[in-house]
């Protein structure tokens, strides 16, 4: 029994013609018949009998039916998704990105990569870290760019560049000095990033190796977008810790201040993630040595 032969034994059921599913799959009703007979023989069973009205499934043809749409359907399922990995193999290439760096510098990386490939496709992800090394597990997306130590079972994370966690206040805050004690950042009203940030996973380490931690924060609300983040900060709703890199331009434009926190060091390094116990695609290597060399403008 092949797959061909199935093929044709759910043309005649549903048709009920010989005739017919011979016309449909274009061959001579005697291959049809002769197909047919084949299955019978394999089985030791008649699987059709034929009536005024054409032909209809016997008992042992009725339960063969059940079994053959199923076989058809995963078949067809299979193909589907052996489609989409291959497609995916050749020119497609699905980047996930944590929100601080996949809303800033990314969509201008991906831009100049598509510029020197311009036969990939490419579609940025962008999630919390979290979601995208649940994404990386789940085989979502093919290669990850997260911030912050990535020490997970499983993912290789090579470096790509360095940042720093910085305070955001209104640009009308009377705060003198470029950096803030400790002590005052503990009592500003602060916007935190939602559970599963890297950014949140940063701060909450760092406070801790000096004897703090979140629960101390005067935590006002928790958003999980950076531009909202930054215009709630602006519209003077709170304070916020966010990645150097994400308000580049509202420190040059003098739309938010920017302050460090002294005796609270907030570094942080972006990384390229993937999974080691997968092959990369030719796409994701591609992306992974341009991404990664240091003659790129990966900060644009």
């Amino acid at each position: 029994m092949d797959n061909f032969q199935l093929k044709i034994f759910c043309a005649v059921t549903r048709l009920r013609s010989f005739s017919k599913a011979a016309k449909m799959l274009h061959m001579s009703q005697p291959a049809v018949s002769t197909h047919i007979k084949n299955l019978e023989e394999y089985y030791r069973g008649q699987l059709f009998e034929r009536t005024p009205h054409g032909v209809c499934l016997t008992k042992a043809g009725e339960t063969f039916y059940t079994y053959a749409q199923r076989m058809m359907d995963l078949q067809d399922e299979m193909e589907a998704e052996l489609e989409k990995v291959l497609l995916r193999e050749n020119n497609q290439l699905v980047v996930g990105a944590s929100t601080s760096i996949g809303n800033v510098s990314l969509p201008c990386s991906i831009y100049f990569f598509k510029e020197r490939y311009p036969e990939l496709t490419v579609r940025l992800d962008i999630a919390n870290s979290v979601e995208i090394i649940r994404k990386l597990y789940a085989d979502e997306v093919d290669i990850g760019v997260l911030e912050g130590d990535v020490v997970i079972p499983e993912l290789a994370a090579v470096p790509v560049t360095s940042d720093e966690l910085v305070l955001i206040l209104p640009a009308a805050h009377p705060c003198p000095d470029e950096s803030l004690s400790l002590e005052d950042f503990l009592q500003l009203p602060l916007i935190l990033r939602e559970e599963g940030s890297g950014s949140r996973r940063i701060l909450a380490n760092v406070l801790e190796l000096q004897g703090h931690s979140l629960s101390e924060l005067n935590v006002v609300t928790e958003m999980g977008s950076i531009d909202a983040i930054k215009n709630a900060v602006a519209a003077g709703l709170g304070s916020a810790v966010v990645p150097r890199l994400s308000v580049r331009k509202e420190s040059e434009t003098n739309t938010l201040r920017v302050l460090t926190v002294s005796g609270l060091p907030m570094s942080l390094t972006y990384y390229v993630v993937y999974p080691v116990h997968k092959s990369l695609s030719t796409a994701a290597k591609r992306f992974l040595s341009f991404i990664t060399d240091a003659d790129e403008n990966f900060l644009c």
